[in-house]
């Protein structure tokens, strides 16, 4: 029996996905000169694409004439992407120049599958140091990393780092306390509840929306010789270095 199935074609939507697509892999903003060149299409092609998707509110143009997909709808790859600029030399060098300059240890954390990761860490050569295991999960409510996430990120990707958490009332309402104060704040601190003298600070890892895309964490202890306001003020130039170098 042959197969009468009708294929329809739609050659100006399928354009449409593959911009989409393009964007949502790559991770980056892109001109639409390099759109032309990297998708193999002709500028007349891709105008009324781009200019369609960011009417509707899919892309949006910065200064620099480079388009980015907003927040309305949400990709699979964008942890992947994540996860790809943590292994790469840049992020590992800057994370490295913090622990010659603070002789404190950080790491970069993010969302995967619903639950917040350690993606990579980099630690202090000469002194001892407390950081997070590379391929740990993190406390959703109770980590520096994950709070300040979930005080930042957009509110998709904020639901699914919490929507397997079932809390009492009394600990939802000081949980949204925390958020707030949080927010308000721009970064987080948290001392531990076991460790004397030890205290997680966090920034964030943004996209060129301004949501937290990741985190990047120092667990300063406070045995360890150095100024605090210093140390935050060095995590604060770390989280921008790391968001300019994910968005550029």
């Amino acid at each position: 029996m042959t197969n009468n199935k009708i294929v329809y074609k739609a050659p100006a939507l399928s354009r449409g996905l593959q911009v989409i697509d393009f964007l949502a892999q790559n991770g980056k903003p892109k001109s639409m000169s390099e759109l032309v060149s990297e998708l193999h299409l002709s500028f007349n092609q891709l105008y009324r694409i781009i200019a369609c998707l960011k009417n509707e509110g899919y892309l949006y143009q910065d200064e620099n004439r480079h388009y980015f997909l907003t927040d309305k709808i949400v990709f699979k790859h964008r942890s992947l992407f994540i996860e790809k600029f943590s292994a790469s030399e840049i992020c590992k060098k800057l994370m490295k120049e913090f622990t010659w300059q603070t002789n404190q240890s950080c790491h970069l954390a993010g969302l995967r599958d619903d639950n917040f990761w350690v993606f990579c860490h980099a630690h202090p050569d000469f002194s001892l140091s407390i950081s997070a295991r590379e391929g740990s999960i993190l406390n959703t409510v109770k980590s520096s990393s994950a709070l300040l996430f979930l005080a930042l990120a957009n509110d998709y990707d904020a639901w699914k780092l919490m929507r397997s958490y079932r809390l009492t009332p009394e600990l939802r309402l000081l949980l949204i306390e925390q958020i707030n104060t949080i927010r308000e704040k721009g970064y987080s601190e948290i001392q531990h509840d076991r460790i004397i003298g030890l205290t997680s600070l966090s920034f964030p890892v943004t996209a060129v929306t301004g949501y937290a895309l990741a985190t990047i964490t120092c667990p300063y202890f406070d045995h360890i010789p150095g100024d605090y306001s210093e140390l935050k003020e060095r995590l604060r130039r770390l989280g921008q270095d790391l968001s300019q170098r994910l968005n550029s």
